[in-house]
Parts: structure tokens; sequence; C-alpha cells
């Protein structure tokens, strides 16, 4: 079988799936109780491309009905951020990421339904979010509408950035400024490897607190053995984890790419590694075994979309590479019996719905890619 037909599959599937699907993850490998937002904002983009596909209405009504739940006080509790998660010591906004998640719900939603009402609702959310124009980064909202510190975080900030420019309001133009602005702090606050691997912490100091030189001096030489000995450990893990998020920043950045195609970022030599690392042997191996890849940042959708938007590679050297990535996430993940990405991640519910990944795969592409079904187990 093709790859349109496997995505269709689990689009029908899914509205079987809806009671179980609906009720909210777990966050992949994070373990944090999550509110249905997430789930429902993924599914709204698969449900829209199988009506574009097909032109079955029942597709048609399901967007249609998760779309009024996402500009709904269920999902605004407050009235502020959207709500996407509920632990102890954490946000319940998700930090950047998990409103970003549902301004590129509603802004599909605004294309596919012909309705303006969902980017301005999610336009709204997006201007109560608190910008430091000096280092072109936001802070988090609670759903409170506290606003908490700079989320320190590089994906949360480029996917804000990415799912706001989708946006299309009156206020368009304002959120092209602070999104240019992002981007043009990108060399202070995007870390990248030798290789090309984008480092996943900001590095960069953004607390803006002011302390006394005797105070900074007490607490560096407490902190001087400490950071020493765990140094070391904690850099291994930050790569390890940047190898994760690597192809996901990537499909971000190719989202960026489609707003704003003639920003000089795109010619710069560091992002060019960054985009040939995806390609590399040493990215493919690094991944295989990593908790934050296949088992939850999907590379068998986000690399072979990622390198649709951001390279000039033929379509047929596309589909070669494309196809040991599906295959390779289809291996791992794909379970026959429900028919389902559900095999081997911590956070099956998760992991199905994001299968609407490959909406940005041209449909050329998921008509030409198989799907090797002997390889699954």
């Amino acid at each position: 079988m093709i790859l349109i037909e496997y995505f269709l599959k689990f689009g029908f599937n899914l509205l079987d799936y809806s009671d179980l699907l609906f009720i909210g993850g777990n966050n992949g490998p994070y373990h944090d109780p999550e509110t249905p937002v997430r789930i429902k904002g993924h599914s709204l983009i698969t449900f829209s491309k199988c009506f574009e596909l097909t032109n079955e209405k029942i597709y048609f009504k399901k967007a249609k009905k998760l779309a009024q739940y996402l500009i709904s006080d269920k999902a605004r509790t407050h009235g502020h951020s959207f709500h996407h998660r509920f632990k102890d010591g954490k946000d319940q906004c998700n930090g950047l990421i998990g409103q970003a998640w549902t301004f590129e719900a509603l802004a599909c939603a605004t294309s596919f339904l012909d309705n303006p009402k969902y980017s301005v609702a999610a336009e709204e959310v997006f201007f109560q979010h608190k910008f430091n124009s000096k280092f072109g980064l936001w802070y988090r909202l609670d759903i409170d509408g506290e606003i908490l510190s700079i989320d320190s975080t590089f994906n949360h900030q480029l996917w804000f950035a990415a799912c706001a420019m989708l946006l299309i309001t009156p206020k368009k133009d304002e959120i092209r400024e602070r999104v240019y602005r992002f981007m043009e702090c990108l060399p202070q606050n995007l870390s990248f490897l030798d290789n090309g691997l984008i480092y996943h912490p900001i590095e960069r100091n953004i607390n803006q607190r002011q302390y006394s030189l005797q105070s900074i001096f007490t607490f560096l030489s407490k902190q001087k053995n400490l950071w020493n000995q765990n140094n070391k450990e904690y850099r291994k893990k930050m790569i390890h984890k940047s190898v994760g998020y690597h192809q996901f920043n990537m499909y971000a950045f190719g989202m960026l790419k489609e707003s704003l195609p003639d920003h000089p970022f795109w010619q710069s030599t560091r992002f060019k590694q960054s985009v040939n690392f995806l390609l590399s042997d040493e990215f493919k191996y690094g991944i295989l075994d990593n908790v934050y890849g296949f088992p939850y940042n999907p590379p068998g959708f986000e690399v072979p979309c990622a390198l649709s938007m951001l390279t000039d590679i033929s379509d047929e050297e596309l589909v070669e590479i494309s196809s040991w990535w599906v295959n390779e996430q289809f291996r791992r993940c794909y379970n026959s019996e429900t028919e389902m990405m559900d095999r081997n991640t911590e956070d099956p519910m998760t992991h199905t719905a994001r299968v609407y990944e490959l909406t940005r795969l041209p449909t050329s592409l998921l008509k030409k890619i198989k799907v090797n079904i002997n390889s699954i187990r």
C-alpha cells in the first residue's frame, strides 16, 4: 500500500477512536497528564486533509466540531491561554509549545471552514503573550493570565513563531513584526553544534534579575564544584535530547520558511548545516534508540516533510529518502490490529494523533511512498 492509503485509514479509524483518543494523552516520556486540547487540534488537521482527499462530509463535520471546541470555554477555561496540561509544579499552558499547536489547528480551521473567527481567537491569545523585543523571545502565559518567565526551550519559541505566522487576521502585520524580530535574534538565541545539530535549550542568559556583585561571587563559589561535576553529564543528556528534537525543529523551520521565504537566515551557513545534518548517517543512527525520536517525535513523518519544505532535492530522491524514514516509523510503531501508531510508545494516544504532521507532505509524494507491510512486526 502507498502512504496516502494508510493516512486515510488513520483518519477513518480516528473517527471510531474519538472517545478514547480525545481524553488527552500524557506528553510521551514526560508523563504530564494532558487535557484533550492538543489531540483535538492535531486531529482537526487530519480530518481536514481527509475531507480534502475524499470529500466525505463526516470529516468536515468532525473538523468543524473540533474547531468549535478549541475556541470554547472548555479549551480556554479562564479566557487566557489554552489549557493543555495539569501537573503539580508545571504551568498549565505547556509553555509556548502548547499554544503553538492550537494556533496551528485554528489556522487550519480558518482556511478549511472559511471563517476568520478561529484565527482571531488564536490572535487574541498570541497578543496576551508578553514579548521581549530586546531578546526576541516570548514569555509563557498561564491559563489564569499570569505572566511567567521567558520560555527557555528553543523549539517552543520556534514553533510559537512558526504557527503564529499561519494566522490570517487583522493584526497579521503586527504578528509578522514580532516574528521577524525573533528571527533577527536567532544568532544570539540559537545554538548549533559543529555538525549542525540544534542544541535543545537556549543558552543565552535570559534572566533579567539584578544581583549585587558580591551575591554573584557567593553563588558562583557554591556552584563551581557542582557544575564541574555535572557539566559533562548534563551536556551529554542535552545532546541526546537535541538529536531527538532536531527534525521537530526543522519541521517548524520549514513552516516558517514558507511564511518568510526571503529572510536571509535561510542562506546562512549554520542553517544549511542543520538541514544537511538531517541527511547524515550520524543523525540517522543517533536517533534510532532515542526516546525522543520514533516513540515520541516521529521522524518518519517529520524528516520527509522538513526536507520537502527546506531542500530542492528531486521528488525521486525525496521519495527514496522518505521511504526509509516512513517504513522505519511504521516498523517500530504501527499496530496492524488497531491500525494505529500505538506500538512502542509511552503515549499511544498522542503518538497516533501526530499522523497529522503528514499533511504538510505534498499529496503527490503521499501517493508515491510505499509502505512495506511485510517489514512490520
